[in-house]
């Protein structure tokens, strides 16, 4: 078999049909192929995102349970206003049963704020530091209040080994009564 000028015009004619098909047709069908697949990345992307925020609106929510129930232990250790002239006698026969002899009880005016009230206690005491006042502060520290000393002042008395004197200044909360306006501290 011979090749002559019609047979190669025909081999390249089938060259050329064959060539144009590739950049005419596969090309085309692999640049949207290639589009799908991008566009398939980026809504699994989004999917996973999702998933993700999910989680963390499920883990939201697991967080404020457990707020919801510290926000109830401590609302449970508040007192009610009624009860601070309990509150001061239990502190007060506290100190006592540790040997301290309390000289004055100041309670100035009570601050009412959001959800909560304070109660300022300034308190004056003499005694052994040890084991009397440092045993007096260990249990006022187990007290099934919120209970807060802001301000302590300690004076050795000279004349006495071991006495000494303290002035206390401490905060008590308690749930205020619900009449009455809402004060702000600041």
């Amino acid at each position: 078999m011979k090749l002559g000028l019609r047979e190669f015009v025909f081999i390249a004619a089938m060259l050329g049909i064959l060539s144009a098909s590739y950049f005419v047709g596969f090309n085309r069908q692999n640049l949207k192929r290639q589009a799908k697949v991008e566009q398939r990345d980026a809504k699994l992307r989004g999917l996973s995102e999702l998933d993700q925020t999910s989680l963390a609106g499920h883990d939201m929510d697991k967080k404020v349970g457990e707020l919801q129930k510290a926000i109830t232990y401590f609302e449970s250790r508040l007192p009610q206003a009624k009860e601070m002239d309990k509150v001061l006698k239990e502190i007060w026969q506290l100190a006592e049963q540790n040997g301290l002899r309390t000289q004055t009880i100041k309670t100035p005016k009570s601050q009412r704020m959001n959800g909560y009230s304070e109660q300022t206690v300034e308190l004056n005491l003499s005694g052994e530091f040890k084991p009397g006042f440092y045993e007096f502060m260990l249990k006022l520290e187990q007290l099934p209040r919120l209970t807060r000393v802001t301000k302590m002042n300690l004076t050795k008395i000279q004349e006495k080994d071991g006495e000494m004197q303290a002035s206390l200044t401490m905060s008590i909360f308690f749930e205020p009564d619900t009449e009455g306006p809402v004060a702000s501290s600041h």
